[in-house]
This record gives structure tokens, sequence and C-alpha cells, in this order.
């Protein structure tokens, strides 16, 4: 369980920060630990099908990041 304490100090973090510090604990996650329901993975196996049919339709990561920080105060 998450202790109070921490979520009060995550809540006190700008919008930004926040954004920020998910991408952070995300990063830290080893692949093996994230698990993955059927329905996601259908899902994921369909988008990556569009991705390898359409690539020039994808942004990369660090564009969409970059576009979601302006977003964000």
């Amino acid at each position: 369980m998450i202790d109070a304490a921490l979520i009060s100090k995550v809540r006190m973090l700008s919008p930004k920060d926040r954004l920020e510090l998910i991408g952070a604990v995300w990063e830290s996650l080893d692949q093996s630990q994230v698990t993955v329901s059927a329905s996601e993975r259908e899902l994921l196996d369909a988008r990556l099908e569009e991705l390898e049919k359409n690539p020039s339709d994808q942004s990369p990561w660090s564009d969409v990041r970059a576009r979601l920080r302006k977003l964000v105060p």
C-alpha cells in the first residue's frame, strides 16, 4: 500500500511534475513486472499491425511527449 504522506506530496506537485513522475515510475518497471490481459494484447497487436501498414501516420514517443508537455501548464 502507498503511504498517504507520499500521495499528499505528489498532489502538491504541478501537473507537469506529476506527469514527469509518472514517466519515471513507468520506466522503473521491468517488462516482466507489467501484466497484459488478453484483450490488451489484442489491442496492442492491432495497433502494431496498423503501424506496420501506415508508418507515416504515427508519431514517435518523443514528439508525443513534447506535445503533451505543451498542454500541461
